[in-house]
């Protein structure tokens, strides 16, 4: 503000001003969205709560899982993933909820089962407004049925970086570097956890490669 008190005038362009709402609108969805709908606790420590609310010991566990007790003691230390299978397989041998032992709380009432899928559709479609104004409808809608419908092997749903990989797949990397392949979907590999971490770890590097000669042959701007 100047002596007088007079506010200076802004120099900001329309353009300005409209990529500084987006950028703020993507921030504060993406907030929301982590916030609404984030893993409570590691699955291991999930895996150990459930266990204990039931009244099972560890040795038990392993018997209903079919794997060793110090297979099963792994687990629950974090020292090795939990296959999903064998949490679907405890899950029905127990009468329990999937949900609480990935998640760390029960599923919705089935009564509310459809306006979750609704909520989170409409959350997925908001963020791509956001983040993807250029992108058609019907790639939009193409991207919520992706993401409703994949099953993420416990993944967080709705981290942007989930549904930004949904978005490269929808649109051949449309909206980002288009000569990079497509993310390996942990799903994919079942009990395979560590190949799942080799290959997304190898996607990774390809990536972080991409963005270096991007960075590289862009024109140095003047100091």
């Amino acid at each position: 503000m100047s002596k007088l008190g007079i506010l200076p005038p802004d120099t900001r362009t329309p353009e300005d001003l409209l990529r500084g709402e987006r950028e703020e609108n993507e921030r504060i969805a993406g907030e929301a969205m982590q916030k609404r709908f984030a893993q409570e606790g590691a699955i291991h420590d999930n895996l150990r709560n459930y266990r204990v609310r039931l009244g099972f010991t560890k040795q038990q566990m392993a018997e209903i899982l079919d794997v060793t007790p110090r297979t099963y003691y792994a687990y629950e230390e974090g020292h090795r993933a939990v296959p999903t299978p064998a949490i679907a397989h405890l899950a029905v041998l127990t009468g329990g909820d999937i949900n609480e032992i990935i998640l760390g709380r029960p599923a919705p009432r089935s009564g509310r089962a459809a306006q979750v899928a609704i909520d989170e559709a409409i959350v997925v479609l908001k963020f791509l407004a956001v983040k993807y104004p250029e992108m058609s409808m019907e790639d939009r809608y193409k991207v919520v049925r992706l993401h409703a419908l994949e099953d993420l092997g416990g993944l967080p749903r709705m981290h942007p970086d989930i549904i930004r990989d949904f978005v490269k797949i929808v649109t051949r990397y449309k909206f980002h570097p288009e000569d990079l392949p497509a993310p390996p979907l942990h799903e994919d590999y079942g009990d395979d956890h560590e190949g799942w971490e080799r290959d997304i770890a190898e996607w990774q590097r390809i990536v972080d490669e991409d963005l270096d000669k991007q960075d590289d042959e862009a024109p140095a701007k003047d100091l």
